[in-house]
């Protein structure tokens, strides 16, 4: 009897093993023109893309990497009428290289080229909530570039992008906290209307950013340029510790 007691804690030790997940884990990957096929057989833009890619239970670590190669497609594509059709990041990436390259043939005496720089890293990683974020910087012609901050929050216990309103608990309460650090932030008087500075909120009403995300100690909100001010303006950043906004996140951080 004591054998098969034995026998019993390992075989029911060897299933636990099996069934416990591996750790989610990521890696970079690099993309640019020493390392994409299609700038082996002819002229290609400035592009470095600094992909991250999870690894780890597939189901989760799939949902994580499809996510984040739409933002990278979204960051990529210049003309959004193209977007239904493409779907994948090597479809994307070939798509930027064509436009370069007709670009080039339609203007072939300009010595502007095409840009496209993409970081993307975790910044807040615990056991609910993962946020990453993607710094990009983007020209195709005019009068400069464009630099931007993209988050991505995700639920990891379903693999779920989180919008703002499936990651904030009591929307109101919390807009009105962000729009008193706001008009802190850029001394602008509660008597006052928000846009009496020069801001463009549409219809004069406070809105939170498009851009919402994490790291270890604080939120961060950022609107991008042309959001709610002009582009020489630049990004507008709002931190907030997580202890002040803990209370208004759905998952757990």
């Amino acid at each position: 009897m004591k054998k098969y007691f034995c026998f019993y804690v390992i075989l029911s030790v060897v299933i636990s093993c099996q069934k416990k997940e591996s750790p989610l884990t990521f890696k970079n990957t690099i993309y640019n023109a020493t390392t994409l096929e299609p700038c082996k057989n002819g002229i290609c833009p400035e592009i470095e893309i600094n992909k991250l890619t999870a690894q780890g239970p597939d189901e989760l670590s799939d949902s994580i990497n499809n996510a984040i190669e739409r933002v990278l497609i979204s960051n990529l594509i210049i003309n959004p009428d193209e977007s239904p059709e493409i779907k994948t990041l090597d479809k994307a990436i070939a798509n930027f290289i064509s436009s370069y390259r007709s670009y080039q043939d339609e203007f072939p005496e300009t010595s502007a080229g095409y840009v496209f720089t993409s970081n993307s890293t975790t910044g807040y990683n615990g056991e609910e909530l993962l946020s990453i974020v993607f710094e990009t910087y983007s020209f195709w012609g005019g009068a400069h570039g464009y630099g931007s901050t993209t988050y991505l929050n995700i639920d990891k216990q379903n693999g779920k992008s989180l919008s703002p309103e499936n990651l904030i608990n009591d929307l109101p309460a919390f807009l009105k906290l962000v729009e008193q650090k706001f008009r802190n932030q850029k001394e602008i008087p509660e008597s006052e209307s928000i846009n009496s500075t020069g801001y463009f909120f549409e219809n004069d009403s406070f809105i939170l950013p498009a851009n919402i995300g994490f790291t270890e100690n604080e939120m961060i909100l950022i609107y991008n340029p042309y959001e709610v001010a002009s582009y020489a303006e630049g990004q507008i950043t709002i931190k907030i510790a997580l202890s002040e906004v803990a209370p208004f996140i759905k998952p757990n951080l």
